[in-house]
C-alpha cells in the first residue's frame, strides 16, 4: 500500500491520502504448465492475484520454479474430467484464460486422422466444454472469459487444421458475448508468432521468422491486459500493438 503526503499551502498541516490496491481476483489459466499460459501465470501472480492453473504435466514434472499456484493435470479432451475439476477445485471465478492448443505443421494430406481429433478436441471442443461448465461461476461475479486463438484463424499455410480451431473459435467467442453480454464479458485475444516452442514442435523448421516472434511474456502481457480492454470481442496480439506499448526511443 502506497503512501502520499500532501502539504497544505497555508499553515503547518499535513494530511494524508492512501493510493487505491489493486483489485486481487482468482483466475483461472489454463495450459499453465508452459508457453503462453505460463507466461501468463506468471504475470497474474506479479500483480498479486490468486492463481487456478491447469495443465496436461504432473506437478511433480513441473520446474522446480513453477510459480507457487494451484495447479491440477487435467485432460482436457475428457468431459469427465473437466466438469469433475470444475466441481472440485473452483469455489468462486472472476476472470478464466484459456490457453491450451496444440497443432501440427504438416499439409492436409499428410495430417493423421488420430492427430486431427486431438488438435480440434483441445483447440474447440474443449473451450466448448469450459465455457458451458464455467458460465456459472463466472456470471455470479459478472467476469471475464478469455478464449485465447491465434492469427492464423485467417488461415495458416501448412497448419489448415489449427487454422480451422482458431477460426472456430473465433466464430464461438462471437456467439458468446452476445449471448453472454451484461452477464460475462468475453474476449476472443489472437496472438500473433509467439516464441513458444510451439512451431518447433509443431515441425516447423527454424528459420528467420523464428528469430522474429514475440516472447511469451509480452504476449502475456497483452493477453492480461485485452481481458480487461472494451475494445469489442476480438483483439489481435502482435508486432502493432506491441511496438504501441515501447517508450518511443525504444522503437527508433
Amino acid at each position: 500500500m502506497f503512501l502520499r503526503t500532501l502539504y497544505l499551502a497555508k499553515g503547518n498541516r499535513v494530511s494524508t491520502w492512501q493510493a487505491p490496491q489493486r483489485l486481487s481476483r482468482t483466475y483461472l489459466v489454463t495450459g499453465a504448465s508452459s508457453g503462453i499460459g505460463l507466461a501468463v501465470v506468471k504475470q497474474l501472480c506479479a500483480q498479486g492475484h490468486r492463481v487456478i492453473g491447469t495443465g496436461r504435466r504432473s506437478r511433480t514434472s513441473l520446474p522446480v520454479d513453477y510459480p507457487d499456484i494451484e495447479y491440477h493435470a487435467v485432460d482436457l479432451t475428457e468431459a469427465a474430467a473437466i466438469e469433475r475439476f470444475i466441481d472440485d477445485q473452483i469455489d468462486g471465478l472472476d476472470r478464466a484464460i484459456l490457453c491450451a492448443g496444440a497443432g501440427f505443421y504438416r499439409t492436409i494430406e499428410e495430417e493423421r486422422a488420430s492427430e486431427v481429433e486431438h488438435i480440434v478436441s483441445i483447440n474447440f471442443t474443449a473451450q466448448i466444454r469450459l465455457a458451458h461448465a464455467l458460465y456459472g461461476k463466472l456470471a455470479a461475479r459478472h467476469g471475464r472469459l478469455g478464449l485465447v486463438g491465434s492469427v492464423a484463424h485467417k488461415g495458416a499455410d501448412a497448419m489448415p487444421v489449427y487454422a480451422a480451431t482458431k477460426a472456430a473459435l473465433d466464430g464461438f467467442g462471437r456467439a458468446l458475448a452476445l449471448e453472454w453480454q451484461d452477464r460475462v464479458a468475453v474476449r476472443v485475444l489472437h496472438p500473433g508468432p509467439t516464441r513458444t516452442g510451439m512451431a518447433e514442435r509443431a515441425g516447423r523448421p527454424t528459420d528467420w521468422l523464428t528469430k522474429l516472434m514475440l516472447p511469451p511474456q509480452t504476449v502475456a502481457d497483452m493477453v492480461v491486459d485485452g481481458l480487461e480492454a472494451d475494445r469489442g470481442y476480438r483483439q489481435t496480439l502482435s508486432y502493432g500493438r506491441y511496438l504501441t506499448r515501447l517508450p518511443l526511443r525504444a522503437v527508433r
